[in-house]
C-alpha cells in the first residue's frame, strides 16, 4: 500500500534509520488492515483516489510515530502475511471487483449505467475487460 512506503519514506526524509522506516511501514499498513476496495463503476476515483488521501495522513502519522520512538509490536513481514490473509479470506464482492460495498448501493449502480450505459451482468462483463 502506498500509505506504508510513504511512511517509510517520510522516516527516510527525516534522516531516521532503516528499522524506524520499517517500523513506519508496519505502523502504516496496521492502520489500514481491513479496508476493501469495492470501486464504484469499476473505476479508482470513489472511493480509491479519497481514501489514498486519507492515507497520506496515516503515512505522515506513522512516520512521526516511528520517528518518536514508537516500534511496532508486529514485525512487517508478518503483518504483509495477515494483510494477504485477510484479502484471501473477504468474499469475491469486496475483492475490487466493483460487486460490493458502496459499488453495490443504488447511487453507485446508477452511476455504472450512466458510465457503460448497461446494467447487471452486461456491466460486470464491460468492466473485466
Amino acid at each position: 500500500m502506498a500509505a506504508a512506503m510513504a511512511a517509510a519514506g517520510a522516516v527516510e526524509i527525516a534522516g531516521g534509520s532503516n528499522e524506524t522506516a520499517i517500523h513506519a511501514c508496519s505502523l502504516a499498513l496496521i492502520h489500514c488492515m481491513g479496508l476493501i476496495c469495492d470501486p464504484v463503476a469499476g473505476l479508482v476515483q470513489v472511493p480509491c483516489a479519497q481514501r489514498n488521501a486519507s492515507q497520506a495522513v496515516n503515512a505522515v502519522i506513522s512516520a512521526d510515530m516511528a520517528l518518536a520512538g514508537m516500534k511496532c509490536i508486529i514485525p512487517a513481514d508478518e503483518v504483509v502475511e495477515a494483510m494477504y490473509k485477510v484479502g484471501k479470506s473477504l468474499p469475491i464482492e469486496l475483492r475490487e471487483t466493483a460487486l460490493g460495498g458502496i459499488t453495490a448501493t443504488r447511487t453507485g449502480k446508477a452511476i455504472s449505467k450512466q458510465i457503460f450505459g448497461m446494467e447487471g451482468e452486461e456491466a460486470d462483463d464491460a468492466k473485466t475487460i
